[in-house]
């Protein structure tokens, strides 16, 4: 009866994020912190939402850099997620990543949201071929869905370059905010030590930004 409650739970966290490889000590310990994560992904939503739905899929590096984010700035969330139970998986619900960052948000704001977004290029998956700033930004929307993949449009990034040293990039990103956008922009300038200026031209959609330097 145990063995039969342990691989069920097992296969509802493979299904449901993705994780493998789960002895049975771990099977019972992230089910409970699971069921807690869901309880609040509920709550958030208004109703039961069932994850096995939503096929959009965020890399699990993406996911550790805002529980590194969590661990140093020793947030209070209503829920815990451990890491190296996470690391058994390559990728993760995106709805894990949502609702993780609604958590942050509601509790600390929109400015831990940017520091998130900051963060994102230093751990994120980043081609090798990209060497500068301004590739990064070239190429945004590549390094996008090289961390996130789904079979339905989940966004995009699009940077427009006409004039020399001035980008003018266009977010459309439902699931990520102007706030956050502000920050990847802010991270990729310390990623490869490049100074510029950013001016907010629309905060709606994920943000619209005038990039200078």
């Amino acid at each position: 009866m145990i063995k039969d409650i342990i691989e069920f739970k097992r296969n509802q966290l493979y299904e449901t994020i993705g994780l493998v490889g789960l002895t049975a000590e771990e099977t019972l310990t992230i089910s409970k912190e699971l069921e807690r994560f869901m309880n609040y992904h509920a709550k958030i939503n208004g109703k039961t939402t069932d994850m096995q739905t939503n096929q959009a899929k965020i890399h699990v590096s993406v996911l550790l850099n805002i529980l590194k984010v969590i661990s140093k700035e020793k947030l209070d969330l209503p829920f815990e997620l451990n890491d190296q139970f996470l690391k058994k998986a390559e990728w993760i619900r995106f709805d894990m990543a949502h609702t993780l960052l609604h958590a942050i948000i509601e509790n600390y704001g929109s400015e831990i949201e940017e520091y998130i977004g900051e963060c994102v290029p230093i751990h994120g998956i980043f081609p090798k071929e990209v060497q500068s700033f301004h590739e990064s930004l070239k190429h945004l929307d590549t390094i996008f869905h090289l961390n996130h993949k789904s079979p339905v449009y989940i966004g995009e990034y699009l940077p427009f370059m006409d004039i020399k040293n001035e980008t003018v990039l266009f977010c459309y990103t439902p699931h990520y905010s102007s706030a956050f956008n502000y920050g990847i922009i802010q991270g990729l300038s310390k990623k490869f030590n490049h100074s510029l200026k950013v001016k907010i031209l629309d905060h709606c959609n994920g943000g619209q930004f005038k990039i200078v330097g």
